[in-house]
């Protein structure tokens, strides 16, 4: 494309013969080199402002390209996310509905359970309740029939109460002489211990114990008019006579 600085700057060679008006020829291209810089110009600013254009176009396409890339790895990321998330809740579900249905299981279990267990608590009960209205309607009815098993009490009659007089007078006649020949022996053996004028010899004390003691059993009362106290008294007295047996007093007596 010619340039208006060209187009005004083209010579024409000079015809001889029937050549162009200069002065018209001239004339036209002034003008014409007029209208041409304008368009010119403007086909310039055209141009710069197309090769803008073209530029924006080019970087959204890149922008668009970019976009376009980010958004499917978006939507790749979105249906990565929402897979997971689905198997996640589908394993959390299932994980769900495995410890409701153990945790179920165990309740129902106890409340088997517990439920046989109250059953034999009441049957328990139930017979032990039994029982104790049993055993009461016992007692009370053994209760009511006391007044006829007990009999009237009979009054003692009078020969036993006499037999038992005669059998205590009895009783105390025997004790006394029992008791007074005690004390006489009990004496006598005071006074031979201490030496008295009437024991001089050990033959005189032997005899003399001797005679006291066949006396005192020549004596003795029947056993079956003695009671136990008296029967271990009599022993006792038996016991202390024996120990004495063998002692010896007077001027004979040798220290062995």
């Amino acid at each position: 494309m010619l340039t208006p600085q060209e187009v005004s700057q083209h010579a024409f060679a000079k015809a001889s013969f029937g050549g162009y008006n200069m002065a018209m020829v001239d004339e036209f291209l002034d003008a014409l080199t007029e209208d041409y810089t304008a368009l010119y110009k403007e086909n310039q600013v055209l141009k710069s402002k197309m090769k803008v254009l073209v530029d924006k176009v080019e970087e959204y396409r890149a922008t668009d390209d970019s976009m376009r890339k980010a958004f499917l790895v978006a939507q790749k990321s979105a249906e990565d996310i929402v897979a997971k998330a689905e198997a996640e809740r589908v394993t959390l579900v299932q994980q769900a509905e495995s410890e409701a249905r153990a945790k179920v299981s165990g309740v129902r279990q106890e409340l088997e359970a517990e439920q046989r267990r109250l059953t034999a608590a009441q049957a328990a009960t139930a017979a032990y309740v039994a029982q104790v209205r049993e055993l009461c309607k016992r007692e009370l009815a053994y209760i009511d029939s006391l007044p006829q098993l007990t009999p009237p009490a009979t009054p003692a009659p009078a020969e036993s109460i006499a037999a038992q007089e005669i059998e205590s007078a009895v009783q105390k006649l025997v004790e006394e002489p029992v008791q007074e020949e005690s004390v006489d022996l009990d004496k006598d053996l005071e006074e031979l211990k201490s030496g008295s004028p009437e024991g001089d010899g050990g033959l005189y004390a032997e005899l003399l114990e001797l005679n006291l003691g066949h006396k005192a059993e020549g004596e003795k009362p029947h056993p079956a008019l003695d009671d136990p106290e008296e029967h271990e008294e009599d022993e006792d007295f038996s016991e202390t006579t024996r120990r004495f047996d063998h002692l010896q007093f007077g001027k004979d007596y040798e220290i062995r």
